[in-house]
């Protein structure tokens, strides 16, 4: 070999190594932020409830306020998973949706919601940020209601109380 050229292995190793660094360190990055989101929306007692809606944003329907309901549905025998029921106040009358396919990644909570029931059309989506068990900052989004954001405070933990 000429003097002044390095061998291929003096080349490929530094390479290999910073590959593996780089490797490592976009896992760890997405472990951090939370990775791929999970399925519901944690613990059970950090979310199941009933909420208030403070509406800081009413949206093209005008919503002033209403009621969110989380609880765990049973799909059929030996399958369940967490659903809710939103219920929006308008001047004129009440817009109710169902939120369905509750998913977490770190402090966000998503859902799709459908329109008419749980076996209905997805007509949106509903996004939040968990503040602490029992409060959601975030927004629900309809073609009919268009976007209104809200904060979601528990006042009951139990579903039908």
């Amino acid at each position: 070999m000429r003097p002044g050229i390095a061998k291929p292995s003096a080349i490929v190793l530094p390479v290999l190594l910073a590959t593996v660094l780089v490797a490592a360190l976009a896992t760890a990055s997405l472990a951090l932020a939370g990775g791929k989101p999970k399925e519901g929306w944690g613990a059970d007692s950090s979310f199941i409830g009933r909420y208030h809606v403070k509406v800081t944003q009413p949206g093209d329907a005008g919503v002033r306020g209403g009621e969110l309901t989380m609880f765990i549905q049973e799909e059929f025998p030996g399958s369940e998973e967490p659903a809710g029921i939103l219920n929006l106040r308008t001047k004129t009358n009440n817009d109710v949706v169902y939120l369905k396919e509750l998913k977490r990644q770190g402090a966000r909570r998503t859902a799709i919601v459908k329109g008419g029931s749980f076996l209905g059309p997805t007509i949106g989506n509903f996004k939040a940020t968990m503040k602490k068990p029992g409060v959601l900052v975030g927004r629900v989004a309809t073609k009919g209601l268009g976007t209104v954001r809200a904060t979601f405070h528990r006042f009951s933990t139990k579903p039908t109380q």
